[in-house]
């Protein structure tokens, strides 16, 4: 088992799902449930490759929909 490292702090990455928020000219998307590595000293988030191309691809199916705000589960099947 490989051990992450924080880049900030150097304390020591935790899998946790967070979430993800967004503002986009003004509309805000809050997309629930990601898994993310959280720093257990400082907080600090981090989001691997996938999760972030996964991000990206709800966020480009809502942005040009959004009215004010947008919640979605990243689990859900959106992308």
């Amino acid at each position: 088992m490989i051990i992450m490292k924080c880049f900030k702090c150097k304390g020591t990455m935790i899998s946790k799902n967070t979430n993800y928020i967004l503002d986009l000219d003004g509309s805000i998307i809050i997309i629930k449930n990601v898994p993310s590595l959280v720093c257990d000293q400082c907080g600090e988030v981090f989001y691997e490759n996938d999760v972030m191309k996964r991000i990206e691809k709800i966020v480009g199916l809502f942005k040009n929909t959004l009215t004010e705000i947008a919640i979605v589960n990243y689990d859900d099947k959106v992308a």
